[in-house]
């Protein structure tokens, strides 16, 4: 395994422990909505949400690159 992936697999598990201690129930506000959830599924989304849109950026990054590459050949 690559450090990358052994890195990953340690943050990922530090965050499921945490994720884990965090499992009471709070209250989330966003704009005009307002609902309760566990903190667990709350940390969870956002992590989602920012792992998609790390995706995202990293590949529009990578085509921007590839592009530029091709029109400077």
């Amino acid at each position: 395994m690559t450090p990358k992936r052994v890195a990953l697999l340690v943050v990922l598990l530090l965050f499921a422990v945490f994720v884990a201690q965090n499992a009471q129930v709070v209250e989330v506000r966003f704009l005009f909505w307002k609902t309760h959830a566990s903190r667990s599924l709350v940390l969870l989304g956002t992590l989602a949400v920012g792992l998609i849109a790390g995706f995202f950026s990293g590949w529009a990054l990578k085509k921007k690159r590839r592009s530029s590459v091709k029109g400077n050949s």
